[in-house]
């Protein structure tokens, strides 16, 4: 850690990226996350509308529960979140910012 510095949460975990990205692995782990995630958002951004609109389709005719929706979204962002904090530092980072970087763009 960062003996100098005060005791404060944000420091602790500055200091802790900072030391984390002191090391040449995890400058490959963020460019191989940014790719990723990259990919990633681009995939849903393709992917999504059109299943949205079929889900929409469905319940409109009745045969789509929305509450087995939630569960289901509910379930694959607690597995992506288990995912990305047991993954290093510098692959959680790319591939979150890859995958806004994703989305946001057109």
């Amino acid at each position: 850690m960062c003996p100098s510095l005060p005791q404060v949460p944000v420091v602790e975990w500055l200091c802790r990226v900072g030391e984390a990205f002191a090391q040449p692995q995890a400058w490959v782990y963020l460019g191989t996350g940014l790719l990723g995630g990259y990919a990633l958002g681009r995939f849903a951004l393709a992917v999504v509308p059109p299943l949205a609109l079929l889900y929409a389709l469905a319940f409109l005719l009745g045969r789509a529960d929305p509450g087995t929706l939630v569960l289901v979204v509910e379930g694959f962002f607690r597995s992506a979140w288990t995912l990305l904090m047991g993954a290093p530092m510098g692959l959680s980072l790319g591939v979150i910012v890859g995958f806004l970087s994703g989305i946001s763009d057109r």
